[in-house]
């Protein structure tokens, strides 16, 4: 088994003297590390420091080992401008914004996308040379910035290479105003099986080979033949380790970390007041949200709704706060520095509109945390606003559920339906991410609704979960692959 994928799932710095090593806060990192660990994987990223090499072998590689089993981790190294027109350039401002209905313009010039082809063969050289001569080899690829990969790598012997495509695939309409989209597409139909989250991403996909290239598909069996290959198209949404979540929620009252933070910059109280997760939310209702700095996410429309909620509801004036955890992303990219520029003028007019001495109602923090810290406000918030614009799948939403599912008095989801998850958790509270006054009645609807009924959607949600979760996921997407 090699994986690749552009994140890596440990960061190693030696500091002091001393190796340190961060996991991955989520992403797709964070739901692969567990499937490397099963099949004692080598996994291949892209290292985000040049530190890193201290901590690596002499070829760049480190063995992880974790409570599910180990794996080789090789980490590849690039100049800075290689990565600015790789990443910040053709990855994020090219695929990513034609990928999304976020009605973010594309943009792309050619030496973005000549970086791009650097580190797409690269990353095709060092999996060639992984590859292990007499056995069947599985390459799992993964996402957007790696779609030419399956092109560099070409038919190896004895090889299966699959590909998930964890974002979006736009119409054909959208995709077909991209220069490059037939080394694009003529590089994932090297692939011999591809895979997205829902079903109409798949079709997509397909009814873009059908008219850019006039392939053959045979609908049965969900086959695209086109030079000499066939690749299997499906849709298999991504699940994620339950018993994980599970396992980070703390039975006793948590102190310090991220609480710390939100008493220091955001609730109007001395720390005294509130030296517990518990007392913060005992003293208030607490509406959350946790997304990367994106335009996708759906940020502005969140602080709009939360707006239209206190307007519309003022009983709920100082007794609720709305808790926004942003994890910066992407800052050289000037649309996501317009996003955070964005948030924070909207959030202090909100602010200065309905805030007292001891009490303002909207709360952000940029900044990344401890993954347990996250999961344990998740099994604290009376609501969760996961409200993005578009998106491939949304694991908050997903481990929201899980966590939460085991409080006492759960809280309740509202969730965007054009999340890829809206199609497993239908339990939740569906709205649409533009209309403010829905998602400010799913707001209401969420924060009243029986303590009863909470407990019989989030348990209802959470079995689904625990059925179809990251494992299953991954075995399914090898049985596919392989069949």
């Amino acid at each position: 088994m090699i994986i690749a994928s552009d994140a890596e799932p440990r960061v190693h710095i030696i500091k002091d003297g001393k190796l340190t090593i961060q996991n991955s806060a989520g992403g797709v990192a964070v739901a692969l590390d567990p499937i490397a660990q099963a099949t004692n994987a080598t996994f291949v990223a892209r290292a985000k420091y040049e530190d890193e090499k201290k901590a690596l072998d002499r070829n760049n590689s480190i063995q992880i080992e974790g409570t599910g089993g180990k794996y080789l981790l090789k980490k590849l190294f690039f100049d800075k401008k290689t990565v600015d027109n790789y990443y910040y350039g053709f990855s994020n401002q090219t695929l990513w914004p034609l990928c999304h209905v976020a009605f973010e313009v594309p943009k792309w010039t050619d030496e973005w996308f000549e970086d791009y082809k650097k580190v797409n063969r690269e990353f095709a050289n060092t999996i060639k040379k992984s590859l292990v001569p007499g056995k069947k080899n599985f390459v799992w690829l993964n996402d957007y910035q790696l779609a030419l990969v399956p092109y560099y790598l070409g038919k190896p012997k004895d090889t299966t290479v699959a590909m998930f495509w964890h974002i979006p695939w736009p119409t054909w309409e959208i995709f077909r105003i991209l220069p490059y989209k037939k080394e694009i597409l003529t590089s994932l139909l090297k692939c011999d099986y591809l895979a997205f989250h829902r079903g109409y991403q798949a079709r997509n996909f397909i009814q873009t080979v059908e008219r850019e290239l006039q392939t053959r598909v045979d609908d049965e069996t969900q086959k695209v033949y086109y030079d000499k290959n066939s690749t299997v198209v499906r849709n298999l949404p991504l699940g994620i380790d339950a018993d994980v979540v599970e396992s980070m929620v703390d039975k006793e009252k948590e102190e310090g970390g991220l609480l710390k933070e939100v008493v220091k910059r955001t609730i109007r109280r001395k720390p005294k007041a509130l030296d517990s997760t518990d007392a913060l939310f005992d003293e208030y209702k607490v509406v959350l949200g946790v997304a990367r700095l994106d335009y996708t996410k759906g940020i502005k429309y969140q602080l709009l709704s939360i707006d239209k909620f206190f307007e519309e509801n003022k009983k709920y004036i100082g007794k609720t706060i709305y808790l926004s955890i942003i994890a910066p992303s992407r800052e050289p990219i000037p649309s996501y520095k317009r996003v955070k520029d964005e948030a924070l003028a909207l959030a202090k007019e909100i602010n200065e509109k309905y805030q007292t001495k001891n009490w303002k109602p909207i709360n952000l923090i940029y900044q990344v945390f401890e993954r347990k810290d996250i999961i344990n406000f998740y099994n604290k918030a009376d609501v969760c606003l996961v409200t993005p614009l578009d998106d491939g799948m949304n694991l908050v939403s997903k481990e929201f559920v899980v966590a939460s599912s085991l409080a006492s008095n759960p809280g309740m989801l509202v969730l965007s339906q054009f999340a890829g998850s809206a199609i497993d958790l239908t339990s939740s509270i569906i709205v649409n991410p533009y209309d403010i006054n829905e998602v400010s009645k799913g707001i209401k609807e969420a924060m009243e609704m029986p303590k009863k009924e909470k407990i019989v959607r989030m348990k209802k949600m959470t079995a689904q979960l625990e059925e179809n979760n990251i494992y299953e996921w991954g075995m399914e997407f090898i049985r596919q692959a392989t069949s």
